[in-house]
């Protein structure tokens, strides 16, 4: 029988037990009458040649033989429950573990035989809602439910669209991986190597002069600044042009690389024709990562 509230495995029956270690510490087991059992000791519990119960409390007058939902949680089994069964499955591989059914208002996981190989069909019919979830590129739950009530999914009557429990896939496309380190050095040898370059605007006021938009451009290596400010975005293409041509022969030095973000003041025809006659690199940072 299944336990939701027990941190550890409890069983009465010592025979089923291996590498038992007495209880040192003199755990005690309560329950909710107020009454109290003592833990004989702990165990392992061999369930399958490749699945074992570790650290199973042998409990004096324990009639039963209880699982821990959290302790099969801990061991990598997802538990589902609905009506008259519960099926525990390995969390990473999606595979049925054991299947479980209610007597006696009470979930039951017999382990004394196998699995049968139907709980897998149990388990898809069941979860209709959330195989469509995955066919349709795990679009939201929500959205799937409005299209479905305003009848715009054709030939599904039966399916409820609920968001019961977490879409592993979901949650792990959504997760951030750990920022970069701040680098404290210049990587760039000289002036004009490297190019930052950025466009901002329009902002919700005009410059007393009319302009909307401006471009800063930043020498990596020496972290000198130009900003320049112009009424259309679409004056950018030609602003870079004439500024590179004028800086290379000021200084007489070349531009290796640019780099900016994927917007298409930077990302257009114009632009990467001059840059491909001139041998400049442009480089594009990632998007919404700045």
């Amino acid at each position: 029988m299944l336990d939701s509230g027990a941190m550890s495995h409890m069983t009465g029956s010592k025979s089923i037990m291996t590498e038992l270690r007495p209880n040192i510490a003199n755990t005690m087991v309560s329950y909710s009458d107020k009454t109290s059992s003592q833990v004989l000791g702990f165990g392992k519990v061999v369930v399958t040649p490749d699945v074992s119960l570790v650290d199973v409390m042998l409990v004096k007058t324990l009639g039963y033989n209880l699982l821990s939902v959290r302790a099969l949680a801990l061991m990598g089994l997802s538990s589902f429950f609905n009506s008259h069964s519960v099926v525990l499955m390995w969390s990473k591989s999606l595979k049925v573990g054991f299947v479980g059914y209610v007597e006696h208002d009470l979930y039951v996981v017999d382990f004394s035989g196998t699995t049968t190989p139907h709980a897998l069909c149990l388990y898809a019919k069941a979860d209709k809602g959330w195989l469509w979830h995955r066919r349709l590129a795990h679009v939201n739950m929500r959205t799937l439910q409005r299209l479905h009530s305003e009848g715009h999914i054709l030939g599904i009557n039966d399916v409820s669209f609920a968001k019961d429990r977490v879409c592993r896939a979901c949650i792990e496309g959504k997760m951030h991986e750990t920022p970069h380190k701040a680098l404290n050095q210049i990587t760039t040898e000289r002036c004009l190597e490297l190019l930052h370059m950025d466009l901002f605007g329009p902002p919700s006021h005009d410059s007393l002069g009319g302009k909307k938009y401006c471009l800063v451009i930043m020498d990596d290596f020496s972290r000198y600044t130009w900003v320049f400010f112009f009424k259309y975005k679409s004056e950018t293409q030609q602003t870079v042009i004439d500024f590179a041509n004028e800086v290379q022969q000021k200084h007489n030095a070349t531009i290796l690389s640019i780099r900016s973000d994927n917007g298409t003041e930077f990302k257009n025809y114009t632009l990467d024709d001059f840059l491909s006659d001139e041998g400049i690199k442009h480089q594009y940072s990632t998007p919404y990562t700045p």
